[in-house]
């Protein structure tokens, strides 16, 4: 199955074919919603290069792979090159406008480790999801998504120094003390709605799934989502099934903003 996630340049079908003379020509007049972009899709924690050339064929942009030993999905790195190969892979199959690329998610790295990863693993993006200050996440001179426990509109000032430069987008998790993600924590809708209005490229995560993932992308515009255990069927085995309907569901809140 393969799923192109370009933005649509065909206008919405209004229906006016239909219509009285009088509303077909009102309609003419009548302002436009504005064109919301598909947010990337970021499907995270594989431990099998075989599902992640599925997702990617199914829709995802981003694939997520973690290296930080704390996580259930953590794996080496002669796998994470595997994953990145079937990534790369897919991409090229699939074709698009928007080549998928695969993500090393690490939580307070030594910088030995990073350069390994970089070396070995060859990751598009890192993924900084501890709390490591903003000129470690540069210092790397690599594209990379900051992490971020959502907590409130302090936020703000935490977020705004890592943006700019190699920084690719940010990420908003649900906080859970002494927790570095794959909580299942939800962020609050209002704190998320508001940082993703003032800052830009923010990604929303924490529970995420099939079934609330529409609405969010609703109420809260992101630059993309980022999901793991809402597709998965156990910690590190991904579900075709709920991947596709995902993928669909964030569709259908692009195609119909307003649910109607």
């Amino acid at each position: 199955m393969t799923h192109d996630n370009d933005d649509h340049d065909d206008d919405e079908v209004t229906g006016e074919e239909d219509a009285p003379r009088e509303e077909a020509s009102a309609a003419r007049f009548a302002p436009r919603q504005p064109k919301r972009k598909m947010p990337y899709i970021k499907f995270c924690g594989f431990m099998n290069a075989r599902e992640a050339k599925t997702a990617v064929m199914i829709g995802a942009d981003l694939i997520g792979i973690n290296f930080w030993p704390g996580s259930p999905r953590a794996i080496h790195f002669k796998l994470g090159r595997q994953i990145h190969e079937a990534v790369k892979a897919a991409s090229a199959e699939r074709g698009g406008k928007r080549p998928a690329r695969s993500v090393a998610v690490m939580v307070n790295p030594e910088p030995e480790l990073v350069i390994e990863i970089l070396r070995e693993v060859e990751p598009d993006i890192l993924q900084f999801h501890g709390d490591e200050p903003a000129h470690v996440c540069r210092y790397f001179r690599h594209p990379f998504i900051k992490g971020f426990r959502a907590k409130g509109a302090g936020d703000f000032q935490l977020i705004q120094p890592y943006l700019g430069g190699y920084a690719v987008g940010y990420l908003l998790d649900g906080a859970a003390p002494g927790e570095y993600g794959g909580t299942g924590k939800m962020v609050s809708p209002a704190v998320a709605t508001d940082l993703f209005q003032r800052l830009p490229r923010g990604f929303l995560a924490g529970g995420l799934a099939p079934n609330n993932v529409a609405n969010l992308v609703r109420q809260t515009r992101p630059y993309g989502v980022d999901v793991a255990s809402g597709i998965e069927v156990r910690a590190g085995v991904k579900s075709p099934e709920l991947m596709a309907e995902f993928v669909r569901e964030v569709r259908a809140a692009v195609e119909n903003p307003l649910n109607i």
